[in-house]
């Protein structure tokens, strides 16, 4: 979840950077963004619960399950960015939700 809030935040707040210009600029308008401070904190906390997780559980069950990110980040580009997602995505996802589901029962 941190890590699809992290894309999310960092998403908006690219809007409001102007990529032109002096690197003190850019960096300037980084620092003094909102949303992207805020999705740089939910990253860092997800690498705390990352690491958390991963000396509580097996790599393999982890990482699995981590994959489950690829069918929210889907979710939040409709519905926040209205993006159009291909059926070959769709597939896709649908295919690691089986693959997902499949190793969980194994």
């Amino acid at each position: 979840m941190m890590t699809v809030t992290g894309s999310t935040l960092l998403k908006l707040g690219s809007r409001g950077i102007h990529f032109e210009g002096a690197v003190w600029g850019i960096l300037l308008s980084y620092m003094t963004s909102p949303a992207l401070l805020a999705g740089f904190a939910a990253y860092a906390l997800g690498a705390i619960l990352w690491v958390y997780c991963l000396s509580q559980f097996d790599l393999s069950y982890v990482t699995f399950v981590s994959s489950f990110q690829y069918v929210l980040l889907l979710l939040v580009s409709i519905l926040i960015f209205q993006e159009q997602i291909s059926m070959m995505k769709w597939v896709g996802c649908g295919i690691i939700l089986v693959g997902v589901y499949f190793w969980l029962k194994g």
